[in-house]
């Protein structure tokens, strides 16, 4: 896979006039084992993300450190083609006291000071708010995509 400089990411949404804090992840397929899962900064308000190609790198290489034995494969000969959609902070949420166990990798301990800064951000996240059913795409030398997303609707319990 050939990185663009920066993947730059605008959300839109016809019945949302506020779209910050919304995290997109990006699954990269490389080698035989599991995908690598990278995220994207949280939106600004108009829908709007910027995630330099030092970032993918970073996290690419955390994956390694974070379970060796779970990853193979290079950013280099991974497919050229990865699947963004909306981060989903349920587990997070769900295994919260197990993930604090874990230690700052070390492009993360570039960026977060603790474990519970790195949760406490992505839970923070305002996906449950918003439904989008992903997209694959093959990223040219620049990238900029435009991703539709939807209210999400509430359900409630009728009696």
């Amino acid at each position: 896979m050939t990185l663009p400089p920066q993947i730059e990411l605008r959300a839109r949404c016809a019945d949302a006039g506020d779209l910050s804090g919304i995290v997109f992840e990006m699954q990269i397929t490389a080698g035989t084992k599991n995908p690598y899962t990278i995220l994207f900064p949280k939106t600004t308000s108009d829908g709007h993300t910027v995630l330099p190609a030092a970032e993918v790198i970073g996290q690419f290489t955390d994956h390694w450190e974070m379970a060796l034995m779970d990853y193979n494969g290079t950013l280099e000969n991974a497919v050229d083609i990865a699947t963004i959609r909306l981060f989903d902070p349920a587990p997070t949420r769900e295994h919260y006291s197990s993930l604090l166990a874990w230690p700052l990798f070390t492009h993360e301990s570039t960026r977060w000071q603790s474990r519970q800064q790195v949760l406490d951000y992505l839970i923070s996240c305002r996906n449950e708010q918003f439904t989008f059913g992903g997209i694959s795409v093959r990223f040219p030398e620049s990238a900029l995509l435009y991703l539709p997303l939807c209210r999400a609707v509430a359900h409630t319990n009728a009696v």
